[in-house]
């Protein structure tokens, strides 16, 4: 996650601006003609779950981190239910763009989705973007100035043609102080009872239709992830990232959580990536 940077007035927006940035916005033309032309738009909330309600096993690949070319072929081979792009430091436009080229030349592949944590991660054309609001920031950036202050730039020149059908908010729950996101928000990890109470506050009261609980680095506390979904009601999704490194850690982040996110092991460890899916796809879900 990054914060905005300032831009010269009339710059264009840091992704589009390097090669292959505005060849993106060109494919989205068809989407364009399709929804703004015609106008169709996304099915009324609660006559369809949305693309991502069912999916169990999210990989997420950092654009800033190395990806072999043999930990890519092992990451295609999981049979993940989608590919998620997103970071927290170092995230440019080329990094993203060069990631995307990568995974978009597989043949197979599940759908890759964008996570915008910075302005310069939101390029055209991807089938999904997650935009996180950090609920226990310490810094407001984070709870929603940033996302503010980039729509407000976007919108003059790209508020017409913005896929506002695809984007998705996404509430991020930090338990992980030593994190390199808890240190770039402020977050600091709260008491399990302040924890559930940020669950409902995301799901039943402000009624976000994700919750991701971000431990980032290290394994968490599963009991409390299975209270953090419970207390998010059934019109939440509650997805768990850190630390899913072997089958066992899947298997018990799967119990509690709706989707498991494998983030360090596709760099670090991939050989175990084939484990980890095996052992999501064999457990049963949570109600």
């Amino acid at each position: 996650m990054e914060p905005d940077r300032p831009r010269t007035p009339g710059a264009p927006h840091p992704a589009l601006a390097p090669a292959g940035g505005w060849l993106r916005l060109v494919r989205e033309v068809p989407w364009l003609v399709r929804t703004r032309l015609t106008g169709a738009r996304r099915a009324p909330a609660g006559s369809a779950p949305p693309p991502w309600w069912r999916w169990r096993l999210v990989i997420k690949l950092d654009p800033d981190r190395a990806l072999s070319a043999r930990a890519l072929e092992l990451v295609l081979a999981t049979g993940a239910d989608a590919l998620l792009v997103g970071g927290t430091q170092g995230i440019t436009a080329e990094k993203v763009l060069g990631l995307l080229g990568r995974l978009e030349a597989a043949l197979r592949r599940p759908p890759v989705w964008l996570e915008v944590s910075s302005p310069a991660a939101a390029v055209p054309g991807a089938p999904g973007y997650l935009v996180p609001f950090v609920l226990n920031a310490g810094d407001p950036t984070w709870t929603g100035r940033a996302q503010a202050e980039a729509l407000g730039a976007m919108l003059p020149r790209l508020g017409a043609i913005l896929p506002w059908e695809r984007l998705w908010p996404a509430a991020y729950l930090i338990l992980n102080p030593d994190s390199a996101a808890a240190r770039l928000t402020a977050a600091e990890a709260p008491p399990p009872e302040t924890a559930v109470g940020y669950a409902a506050l995301a799901g039943r009261l402000l009624r976000l239709p994700l919750l991701y609980v971000e431990y980032s680095g290290r394994f968490g506390d599963t009991q409390l992830l299975d209270r953090l979904r419970r207390a998010a009601g059934p019109s939440c999704r509650v997805w768990y990232g850190g630390g899913v490194d072997s089958g066992a850690r899947a298997a018990a982040a799967a119990r509690a959580a709706h989707a498991v996110v494998v983030g360090n092991a596709a760099h670090e460890v991939p050989d175990r990536l084939s484990e980890i899916a095996a052992a999501v796809r064999a457990t049963p879900p949570p109600p």
